[in-house]
């Protein structure tokens, strides 16, 4: 991907390399497994949350690293980044144990490598389903943050390039914060269930706060609370992975991803265009807020939905 992207002579070998880029993904789906198959369940969450804080590092560093190497020529930072992925493909190869035993490992079986066949492996456990809904509304409200917070701010407040790049390093410092360091001092008080509610409540007033937010500087108090979303998918993540055997961990995170693909798809062109109507002459009421607002409600559907799913657990539980 990032050869190609460097070389390409024309727009479509760009693409080439981006579809390329798009089977990558499911690289975030085999380190989560990885996870699941080197911790036992009640340090999953900590260490799932370890690899967000990792991508959020990332995410800062990236684009600042990006920015240095691209005075060298346009092309030079996709080979800086083909040089660190190969640096990661040794380690893997040569450094790097085996994490799933051979007592777990079972045959291949193309009818179950793919999308469909996960999700019906998936429906022997009701309650993974369940979390899977939680985790596909979750999503669609997330990923309203990186598809309109530019033009939001600049809309709303006017910012330029340089504050919402301080903006958007806030977020990254703060998520990291959480997901490195907050995240184990409270999962073994509260567990994966109560921290993942917390998670979600958060969210859904920083939602509330980013779509009515009155002056520039509230924005950042309301980054803060937001932040304790890093709460959410690696304690969903820890929940359902502690409801699938040994040796399906890695069909799990697989069906996670794609399900991360599918609201990848869907939910940025809602948002984008919920903004754009809701900005324009047309709209009835000038409320450049909408897509968070729709967050919000995407959000209270996750959390409603968790709770009906852990109240049934319990009741099923006490049954038996």
């Amino acid at each position: 991907n990032y050869l190609l992207m460097g070389w390409a002579p024309t727009l479509l070998w760009l693409f080439v390399g981006r579809i390329i880029g798009g089977i990558s993904a499911s690289t975030y789906g085999i380190a989560n497994a990885y996870v699941a198959d080197t911790f036992p369940p009640e340090k999953r969450a900590q260490y799932f949350a370890l690899l967000g804080a990792g991508f959020g590092t990332g995410f800062i560093i990236g684009p600042a690293l990006g920015g240095f190497l691209g005075e060298y020529g346009a092309r030079t930072p996709f080979y800086a980044a083909a040089v660190l992925t190969f640096i990661n493909v040794i380690y893997g190869l040569l450094v790097l144990p085996e994490s799933l035993k051979s007592g777990n490992r079972r045959a291949f079986d193309l009818a179950r490598a793919n999308p469909l066949g996960a999700f019906r492996q998936l429906w022997h456990y009701p309650v993974v389903i369940a979390l899977l809904s939680v985790y596909l509304f979750y999503m669609l409200g997330h990923l309203a943050l990186p598809s309109i917070w530019a033009f939001f701010t600049i809309e709303k407040f006017g910012w330029s390039p340089r504050d919402i790049g301080v903006s958007l390093s806030a977020v990254g410092v703060a998520m990291i914060f959480v997901q490195a360091y907050l995240i184990r001092l409270v999962l073994p008080m509260w567990g994966p269930v109560r921290t993942a509610v917390v998670g979600l409540i958060a969210t859904l007033l920083s939602f509330f706060g980013y779509a009515f937010v009155p002056v520039a500087w509230m924005m950042y108090p309301i980054i803060i609370v937001g932040s304790l979303q890093g709460f959410v998918v690696p304690s969903l993540q820890s929940i359902m992975s502690g409801h699938i055997p040994a040796n399906a961990q890695g069909e799990l995170q697989g069906a996670i991803g794609s399900m991360s693909g599918l609201v990848a798809i869907l939910s940025p062109p809602f948002m984008t265009q919920l903004f754009s109507w809701f900005s324009s002459d047309q709209a009835p009421v000038h409320f450049p807020g909408a897509p968070f607002f729709a967050a919000a409600l995407f959000t209270l559907l996750a959390l409603v939905l968790l709770l009906r799913t852990v109240a049934g657990e319990s009741a099923h539980t006490v049954r038996e």
